[in-house]
């Protein structure tokens, strides 16, 4: 395998506000993790690739003219602090930090945006290209793209997340249909807009001469795929090939704001170029990192579940610790068991069953109770006829149910009186 020194790197990057814009939304990134560079306004690079990679970010922000340049921004810094951070890494730690730092930088233009009323909506689209070898991995959400040009072949290694692309596959219409299309603007993902959002990964195996160009739809909307490659043919200089995409699309009336990326790979750390091997998406799973884990929960300790946890408490807690617990097959339980059982912790388990145990002698203890009153009850002599009888205020009352309460005690009491106690002598 060859050494990512032996691949060499130019870049450039421009952003440009557009005609018809008044503020400019997108942001970019170009940066090499072994001599890191913040963003520009304008930025070119020329660099052998270190163990440490390289990553180019295009973001186009959305939700009014502030907000949608926070959400980018966000995005732009959030990323690279977090795909930069720690040591050399490997093609597969490397994705799945550029998943995990694309889902925190939604998280982070979530909250915010969620928190301050004058960013409410906003977002971002965002395409992050990274590598450490001789193979490209692009992480997207949204409907900036990433293109390759291969020898006279210019090829999209991306999927626009749109209505209209899913029209596209989907055979309900076509490229040119596409591009008048009345809701061609929705897309169905951007950072900061919903709590989670699914990273799409993919991959490039780069040859020798290639060019990636990634950039917003500020371009690849108004700018046809023809005329960017003609451009990509025309001029090998990738700063001039900048300014000349930037001025094509702003001679189609620039309806957006217009950001672009392009990089051209040469060196003998990359295979000879092969105009026969076409460029399509390649979608790419890196896996779980076994190296870098996500945090699990602390253990349960015995004074924990006894001294300071509610029964309550005690039971949701050992029910989240089986749902994280997901080991495979070998931690498996016994026939007729549930699988869960020999997953979840040993401590809680026995203070558990006390809890129901001391809730069942509760419970025994007060029917106990329950029968001791009633007997009691059924063992003194009836006095109803001390008091008014209940039934008679009932909406279940019958026409011969007793008479009023006033009238009763009247009543009750003749039948105890003498015969001739009501008579004159």
């Amino acid at each position: 395998m060859a050494s990512p020194s032996e691949i060499k790197i130019t870049v450039c990057g421009k952003t440009d506000v557009g005609q018809l814009r008044e503020h400019n939304e997108d942001n970019f990134l170009v940066v090499d993790f072994a001599h890191v560079e913040k963003p520009s306004p304008e930025i070119s690079l020329d660099f052998s690739l270190d163990e440490k990679g390289a990553l180019f970010l295009v973001c186009d922000g959305m939700g009014g003219a502030a907000a949608g340049e926070v959400a980018s921004t966000m995005a732009v810094e959030s990323i690279s602090s977090m795909v930069g951070s720690g040591g050399p890494l490997t093609r597969e730690r490397l994705a799945r930090r550029l998943r995990r730092a694309i889902e925190a930088a939604n998280d982070s233009i979530f909250v915010q945006s969620r928190d301050n009323q004058n960013e409410r909506g906003m977002g971002t689209t965002c395409t992050a290209v990274g590598l450490v070898d001789a193979t490209l991995l692009i992480g997207q959400i949204g409907d900036s793209r990433c293109y390759v040009l291969r020898g006279s072949r210019l090829s999209q290694a991306t999927k626009d997340q749109s209505l209209a692309w899913q029209l596209i596959e989907a055979g309900a219409m076509t490229l040119e249909e596409a591009k008048g299309f009345e809701h061609a603007n929705i897309i169905l993902q951007a950072l900061g807009v919903q709590e989670k959002v699914e990273v799409v990964l993919s991959q490039v195996s780069l040859h020798r001469g290639d060019v990636i160009l990634v950039c917003s739809d500020g371009l690849h909307g108004p700018v046809s795929d023809d005329e960017i490659k003609q451009i990509l043919l025309d001029e090998p200089d990738v700063k001039k090939a900048c300014d000349r995409l930037i001025a094509c699309a702003n001679a189609h009336d620039g309806p957006d704001n217009i950001t672009v990326v392009l990089a051209r790979f040469e060196g003998v750390g990359l295979p000879e170029p092969d105009t026969e091997d076409a460029v399509a998406f390649l979608g790419y799973d890196p896996g779980q990192d076994p190296e870098d884990p996500e945090p699990e929960k602390p253990p349960f300790s015995p004074e924990q579940v006894t001294g300071e946890m509610v029964p309550g408490e005690e039971l949701r807690a050992t029910a989240s610790d089986v749902s994280v617990a997901k080991e495979p097959a070998a931690n498996s339980s016994p026939a007729g068991e549930p699988a869960t059982t020999t997953i979840a912790p040993a401590q809680p388990i026995p203070e558990a069953r006390s809890v129901l145990a001391f809730v069942l002698v509760t419970l025994l203890a007060a029917l106990a109770g329950a029968l001791f009153l009633v007997y009691q009850r059924t063992a003194i002599p009836d006095r109803s006829f001390e008091r008014p009888s209940l039934i008679s205020h009932g909406r279940l009352a019958s026409p011969s149910a007793a008479p009023p309460a006033a009238a009763r005690p009247q009543m009750l009491a003749a039948p105890n009186r003498p015969a001739d106690a009501g008579r004159e002598p």
